[in-house]
């Protein structure tokens, strides 16, 4: 009896041994007066679970919880530029040995020694003032942990989830799509790329017109019930001119993501509309025009985009730079030759970007910036398009050009079921919109 005390004493701890006997032997002895049969009845245990052993019972339901972690302090160091982890080491006052040791637990695949300007890495201490953990911190989702143990220090990947909300916003055009976008209350980034998503079928200064719509599912993202960040575009529907422009975001079976229409059919084209975001044009095409500076009638062959010094130029389309350098009236001009007979050029740039000429740029690459090199009375881009040596209106000819590609029969299979439900979303936020601006035109 003293031995099953004892070992109840240490089971059960912080509670009395003999107190735990005494609990346990009640349970017992009221179970069975519960369960004995009264007279005149016949006990049936076939279709009754039997009950759990008292004393396991209750031995679970005295251990004490795992104890949690112990918190660290944190001290966050920013990476500026020159910074190394050398140089952090020593503004935290450690020593290059725990350096070294920290540093030989590296892979090629885990490395915390590879920083980034702008980057946050957390130094993270116990109690006892020694370095326990260190983080780098990617984003708010990813970061990589080394961590001190008994085997010496790990280093690993962790990536948390977002909890990922999706919300709609819809809004009329009255003026241009960035204040519209800005009264929806979307974000500037989501608005930049809704212009990338249409920039290939719209253009957001000649084409819009007062009235035009649009409506946008799009995501937002959260760690523990605190809002991080806005996420994709899922789906959009542009409505310019009475005419209805629908993007879904669809990922292929090969990684590749995109944006189509409702029947698959991509809204990536072989030439931008538009080779900059822009606000505004300060002329449109023209073939005869007087010049600002020269004040005589001269052939304006091409769009001039009216935008502040700086402003980042992107290459229309796929192609390789047979020309950059001053050309006379132009100034800083880049000149790009996309297959055997489309030539673009973009003229009075301020500077150019880091492609030389005989490189080759993909679409939306900056190929420079804009700005009044050359004869120019502001700072602006002049945009031209040749086709087989002939100038030609960017803004018209590109829809003579080879239209976009559609996913194959094997991706429509799988776009589908994806589309569907996001198009039925959108059509659903148009009808609650349009009733909406019924309700308040009729007041």
């Amino acid at each position: 009896m003293r031995n099953l005390i004892n070992r109840l004493d240490a089971i059960c701890h912080p509670f009395p041994g003999i107190h735990v006997l005494g609990v346990v032997s009640s349970v017992i002895f009221v179970t069975v007066l519960a369960v004995w049969p009264t007279t005149g009845e016949t006990g049936s245990n076939m279709d009754q679970t039997m009950p759990i052993p008292a004393l396991s019972l209750f031995t679970e339901a005295m251990k004490k919880p795992d104890d949690p972690a112990p918190a660290l302090e944190i001290r966050s160091e920013r990476v500026n530029q020159g910074d190394s982890l050398s140089r952090l080491f020593s503004r935290q006052g450690l020593s290059p040995k725990l350096l070294h040791a920290l540093t030989q637990a590296e892979d090629s695949d885990n490395r915390v020694s590879r920083l980034n300007v702008g980057q946050t890495v957390e130094f993270r201490y116990n109690d006892n003032k020694i370095l326990a953990e260190l983080a780098v911190i990617h984003s708010p989702f990813d970061q990589t942990l080394a961590k001190y143990t008994d085997r010496g220090w790990t280093i690993e990947q962790q990536h948390r989830e977002a909890e990922i909300y999706i919300e709609h916003a819809n809004a009329t055009i009255n003026s241009s799509l960035f204040l519209a976008g800005a009264r929806a209350g979307l974000p500037d980034n989501l608005i930049m790329e809704l212009a990338d998503i249409y920039g290939h079928v719209i253009d957001f200064v000649y084409e819009i017109r007062e009235g035009d719509q649009f409506i946008v599912t799009f995501e937002k993202r959260y760690l523990d019930g605190e809002f991080i960040e806005y996420g994709n575009i899922l789906a959009a529907e542009f409505i310019n001119a009475g005419e209805s422009f629908v993007a879904v975001r669809y990922t292929d079976t090969e990684g590749d993501t995109g944006y189509y229409d409702q029947k698959g059919v991509s809204l990536r084209k072989a030439f931008l509309r538009a080779p900059l975001n822009f606000r505004r044009i300060s002329s449109n095409f023209k073939l005869a025009r007087k010049h600002p500076i020269l004040g005589k009638m001269r052939a304006h062959k091409g769009t001039d985009y009216a935008a502040s010094t700086g402003t980042p130029i992107y290459a229309a389309g796929d192609g390789k730079i047979t020309f950059r350098g001053t050309k006379g009236g132009y100034g800083r001009t880049v000149i790009i030759k996309h297959g055997n007979s489309i030539e673009t050029r973009y003229a009075h740039l301020s500077r150019y970007g880091k492609f030389k000429s005989g490189q080759k740029v993909k679409q939306g690459q900056v190929i420079g910036y804009v700005g009044m090199s050359g004869l120019a009375t502001g700072p602006h881009l002049h945009y031209e398009f040749i086709v087989s040596g002939v100038h030609r209106n960017p803004r018209t000819i590109l829809e003579k050009l080879p239209k976009a590609k559609s996913l194959p029969p094997s991706e429509i299979a799988r776009f589908e079921p994806i589309a569907q439900p996001l198009i039925a979303s959108l059509s659903a936020q148009r009808t609650n919109a349009e009733l909406a601006f019924q309700n308040i035109t009729t007041r």
